[in-house]
């Protein structure tokens, strides 16, 4: 292999390694790409790159990114500003809904576990008699030329917790969206007091922008079975809260810029 090919070859893997190390500790994901679509562009940008005065600079960004991978993942660095993300209220005693967010989906329908998270703490809030009726929202898209929506799953299993006073705000694409179906209903029905449920980093930002459109609210982060939220001792959870944190870091600044908080 001659030196043009070799550089090229190292080129290509030093980006695809940037890359991977960027999508694990979720940047992609802030910017609304998934983790898999720029590995090959990258890597075929760093291959070109090689061949210019930068190539050096190439091994220096990704030697950097994997130190800060490193620093991340085996140091409790995150764990402070990560945990600044939780906002938890006292409940009240008696309230008119528990408002339980929508956390995703998959192309089969099915609630992905953040969402299982949200939806069991609302069900569980409902049972101990914080409120009668539960209101979700829900996602939806079209798969395979076929309308797919979560709403199936959701009353599947709110009616297996025996929970039947349950109400739908419908489509909705993103926590704004949310805010504003919630309080459109909530004025219909004559709601004061609401409960909310979300994921624990997403509870701060998704609590003010509901207070944003005028509504009462009690935070109620749900638990979190994918993230061990409290501890954040395993490198797999604190990579996966850093992921989290830049993604609301960059929710929050951006829902103050367009003044949704």
């Amino acid at each position: 292999m001659n030196g043009r090919a070799t550089a090229m070859a190292a080129g290509f893997s030093i980006g695809a390694g940037a890359w991977l190390i960027l999508a694990r500790l979720g940047v992609p994901q802030v910017f609304g790409v998934d983790t898999l679509e720029g590995a090959l562009p990258l890597a075929l940008v760093s291959a070109s790159l090689a061949l210019t005065r930068i190539r050096s600079a190439l091994v220096w960004a990704v030697t950097a990114f994997a130190l800060f991978f490193v620093l991340v993942a085996y140091t409790g660095v995150v764990r402070a500003p990560a945990l600044r993300l939780i906002r938890a209220d006292p409940l009240p005693t008696s309230a008119d809904a528990i408002v339980v967010l929508s956390g995703g989906m998959t192309d089969d329908g099915m609630l992905p576990q953040q969402a299982i998270d949200r939806l069991l703490h609302g069900l569980g809030l409902v049972k101990v008699g914080t409120a009668t009726t539960l209101l979700v929202t829900h996602e939806s898209r079209v798969i395979d030329g076929r309308r797919v929506s979560t709403a199936g799953d959701q009353v599947k299993l709110a009616r297996l917790a025996g929970v039947t006073d349950l109400v739908s705000t419908g489509l909705v694409k993103s926590t704004r969206q949310e805010a504003l179906a919630v309080s459109r209903i909530a004025k219909a029905r004559g709601w004061r007091n609401l409960v909310l449920v979300t994921s624990p980093f997403h509870s701060r930002r998704a609590c003010a922008t509901f207070e944003r459109v005028g509504l009462d609210v009690s935070c109620a982060p749900s638990q979190s079975r994918d993230i061990a939220v409290r501890r954040l001792r395993d490198p797999q959870d604190r990579v996966a809260a850093f992921g989290m944190l830049i993604y609301e870091t960059a929710g929050t600044l951006r829902y103050r810029q367009l003044g949704w908080l």
